[in-house]
C-alpha cells in the first residue's frame, strides 16, 4: 500500500475539497506531530472550525509520528515541512502531500516523491475512489485555496482520465 507523509496544507485542503476521509481510508497516512499540533491542536486553540470535524477524520486512521530533531532548519520551512523531512528517511518510498511551494521546491530537489491536493484528486479518480465528476466538484471547491495552474493541471487530467506527477 502507498504510503502518504501529509503536511498541515495538505490535510486543509483535502479536507476543504471535502476528499480526506477518503484518502486516509485508501492510503496508509503518517503525519508528524508537529503537523496534527498545526492543524488540530493550534486550530482548536484557535476556534477554527474545521480542527474538530478533521481530528475526528484522522482519529485511529493516521499515524502521528513523534519527531524529536529536525533536519536542514535552515531551509525556513515549517515545523510540520521539517518534520516530514525528517521522517523520511525511515519512510521509503512515502509520498508527500503538500501545496506548500518553498516545500515542493525542496523536495523536488532531493528527488523525493511528492503529489499537491489537486494531483490527490486525479488519483482518487483514477483509482475509482472518485467518480470523475465527484474529482471535479473536489477541484472546484479547492479551486481558490490552489494555483490557477494547478487547478488546470487537475482538470485537464481528470477530463483526459489520466494522474499527473508520481501517483503510482
Amino acid at each position: 500500500m502507498i504510503r502518504l507523509l501529509l503536511d498541515a496544507d495538505g490535510i486543509i485542503k483535502l479536507y476543504r475539497a471535502g476528499v480526506l476521509a477518503q484518502v486516509v481510508r485508501a492510503f496508509s497516512c503518517a503525519i508528524p506531530r508537529a503537523v496534527y499540533e498545526e492543524v488540530v491542536a493550534e486550530g482548536k486553540l484557535r476556534l477554527h472550525p474545521d480542527a474538530d470535524a478533521i481530528d475526528a477524520i484522522l482519529l485511529g486512521m493516521v499515524t502521528v509520528i513523534p519527531v524529536d530533531r529536525f533536519q536542514q532548519p535552515e531551509l525556513r520551512l515549517g515545523a510540520g515541512e521539517l518534520a516530514i523531512l525528517s521522517l523520511l528517511p525511515q519512510e521509503p518510498g512515502a509520498i508527500v502531500v503538500s501545496d506548500d511551494r518553498r516545500f515542493l521546491a525542496v523536495l523536488s530537489m532531493q528527488g523525493t516523491p511528492f503529489l499537491t491536493p489537486a494531483d490527490i484528486l486525479v488519483v482518487l479518480s483514477r483509482r475509482d475512489i472518485l467518480s470523475a465528476g465527484e474529482a471535479r466538484e473536489a477541484l472546484e471547491r479547492l479551486r481558490p485555496a490552489i494555483r490557477l495552474a494547478a487547478y488546470w493541471d487537475a482538470r485537464q487530467d481528470l477530463e483526459a482520465g489520466r494522474g499527473n506527477h508520481e501517483e503510482e
